[in-house]
């Protein structure tokens, strides 16, 4: 009789597994955003960031049959690789520079959509000094001190970096015993604002970050200021995905992002991210910035 029942239970449970899919009932799929916060004050920062950003994705994700997770935060890039690698993240957004190196370290992503920020698809570093310098060009930073942002900064360090590489000239950390007259002494100083007053105050001879940031600087700082250098233009930022994605998930995920900017709600966490709109990168666009690999990974600073 015990055995009886529990077949029945059984066959009822399996039936209406039947009834479910073949009323088109799903389990939602779930997807995860992930940034990478080193600093300990960025977690909180990222959250007030995005937070908007998950919300409208949720809002018009659940229509369409998928849940977004909470907001995955890496330590650093490392921890973001092995995430990915983990598949515990979907999608990330970043620069050029941490996104082909998390490419390169996960050998599981994929660059997607184009971030335009303040309008703008591009942008350059710029390199710049005291007035009062000697320094005009990059060959008379040999055997001086470049003020930095952080190492996985595109414009305010893999750039500037690449192009010293790019006219020879080699650029070490501070410390390093080694290093000779030759070469370009880097320190770090962790926020943009930072670099410009460690210049004028003779904490380095130059400094380098984007030209956006350049004219944020006020006017009292810019104005004691120079720029005698400027980069090749790059790509702002990057949507990319996990490769192994599905690729009808992926779809749905493109498009709501891509048509976030076409409603008031939709911009107003765009703004809050610092995002203007997201574009689909062409076929060129994407060869262009799998291009920087070569050029942004192969002068790693030792």
């Amino acid at each position: 009789m015990e055995t009886a029942r529990v077949l029945r239970r059984a066959l009822a449970l399996l039936a209406l597994l039947v009834l479910a899919s073949g009323s088109g009932w799903a389990t939602p799929a779930i997807v995860r955003f992930g940034v990478i916060a080193e600093e300990p004050s960025e977690p909180d920062r990222m959250f007030t960031i995005y937070a908007p950003f998950l919300s409208q994705l949720r809002a018009r994700l659940e229509k369409l049959a998928t849940e977004v997770g909470e907001l995955v935060i890496a330590r650093d890039l490392d921890d973001m690789a092995q995430r990915l690698a983990r598949r515990e993240v979907d999608f990330v957004l970043e620069s050029v520079f941490p996104m082909l190196t998390l490419r390169e370290r996960s050998r599981n992503l994929e660059p997607a959509l184009l971030v335009v920020r303040r309008g703008e698809r591009e942008y350059r570093s710029v390199f710049f000094t005291r007035q009062e310098s000697a320094i005009r060009t990059l060959q008379d930073l040999r055997g001086r001190t470049l003020v930095l942002q952080v190492l996985r900064s595109t414009s305010a360090f893999a750039l500037p970096r690449a192009e010293l590489a790019r006219a020879g000239i080699p650029l070490v950390p501070a410390d390093d015993a080694g290093a000779d007259r030759r070469s370009v002494r880097y320190v770090l100083a962790l926020a943009e604002v930072n670099q410009a007053i460690w210049v004028l105050h003779g904490k380095g001879d130059a400094g380098a970050f984007n030209e956006g940031d350049w004219q944020a600087l006020p006017e009292k700082v810019r104005g004691r200021l120079r720029v005698f250098a400027r980069s090749r233009p790059i790509e702002r930022g990057l949507i990319a995905f996990r490769a192994d994605l599905d690729p009808a998930l992926r779809a749905r995920l493109e498009d709501v992002m891509l048509g976030l900017d076409q409603d008031d709600s939709g911009r107003a966490a765009l703004t809050r991210a610092s995002v203007t709109r997201f574009e689909r990168l062409s076929a060129t666009q994407r060869q262009t910035v799998l291009d920087w690999g070569p050029v942004l990974l192969s002068t790693r600073t030792r």
